[in-house]
């Protein structure tokens, strides 16, 4: 069964450029595959309550997409009925939020505030070139996808405690031993490059990876340049997606902050990756890695991935 996407927007946000119809582009092919159903103003018959349409579409979403601009913050209806209605399910039922910032507005004095957008308040998508415009809308859509598969529509489904938990930290396992293969491979094609780098350039790097990547960026020849996007593309997907995902989890189920001090070592780590993602990294091509750590305070936690495997095998029995 598809996993219905309600997606909120004003049409004054829409007069210069259509974010709408470029967004549906993008989710086009999670939709096709049966995978999303897409829902937004547009599928509402001639002669039917809309009202009613709009309310019955929001109780069955599982996730919203968010499309701010200022017309978005002015819009009476949105303000009064759609977005109170949208936070309401968020905090009842684990609505998935997925705001984007499409024009420049009040984002952050508004009731959203608390809720971190895709992308910037101060870059928004009208303030970037096309091509990055394109970028950030695919990143954003297989983001979506990714959270939605990784479980969104089962949040509503009545579960034991016990099992829920076990489930739950299940899943991190996995995004986590995602999250490490991708790790450990951009790792061996990052040392690869700068191998071959410091030979064509005859000199030895004494930089850290992302600047020495970021200063050397605009020297990169063809086949240098065709690495470095292997490199971010492993950033931009599996990590990004996989980072996201885990930190929802953590959210959504207060109670693995409790199995151990890592957990919330993990979370403190990945907001703050997440946030140097989509304040920094999304908007400089010149980045194909993202390292939050020690300089930043929150380093990944050590012996994570024994912790949550001697927790599990721990727990089996309970559940079983």
């Amino acid at each position: 069964m598809a996993t219905t996407l309600f997606i909120s927007y004003s049409r004054a946000d829409m007069q210069e450029t259509d974010w709408l119809a470029r967004l549906r582009m993008y989710l086009a092919p999670f939709s096709r595959s049966g995978e999303i159903d897409i829902w937004d103003d547009s599928r509402i018959a001639t002669g039917t309550l809309w009202k009613k349409e709009i309310a019955r579409a929001l109780d069955s979403a599982v996730a919203a997409v968010l499309l701010v601009g200022p017309g978005f913050l002015a819009s009476k209806f949105v303000m009064e009925h759609e977005l109170p209605a949208l936070l309401e399910s968020s905090g009842r039922r684990g609505l998935a939020l997925f705001p984007l910032i499409v024009g420049f507005c009040g984002y952050d004095a508004s009731e959203l505030h608390p809720y971190q957008a895709y992308n910037s308040a101060e870059h928004p998508l009208e303030s970037l070139a096309r091509p990055e415009q394109n970028r950030i809308l695919n990143a954003f859509a297989i983001a979506i996808n990714g959270s939605l598969r990784a479980g969104c529509s089962r949040r509503s489904e009545p579960q034991s405690g016990a099992q829920d938990l076990f489930e739950s930290m299940q899943e991190m396992q996995r995004y986590l031993t995602d999250t490490h293969t991708a790790f450990v491979a951009q790792c061996r094609r990052r040392d690869a490059l700068v191998a071959g780098l410091e030979q064509r350039l005859e000199f030895t790097n004494a930089l850290e990876y992302e600047k020495f990547f970021f200063r050397y960026y605009s020297q990169l020849n063809e086949a240098e340049r065709f690495e470095f996007d292997q490199i971010r593309a492993m950033t931009e997907g599996p990590l990004q997606a996989g980072n996201r995902r885990i930190l929802e989890i953590l959210e959504t189920h207060s109670a693995i902050l409790e199995v151990a001090p890592e957990m919330t070592a993990l979370r403190q780590h990945l907001v703050f990756w997440l946030n140097k993602y989509d304040k920094v990294f999304s908007l400089n091509r010149a980045m194909c890695l993202l390292y939050t750590g020690v300089e930043d305070g929150v380093p990944f936690p050590k012996d994570l991935d024994n912790v949550v495997a001697t927790w599990l095998r721990g727990h089996e029995r309970m559940t079983s």
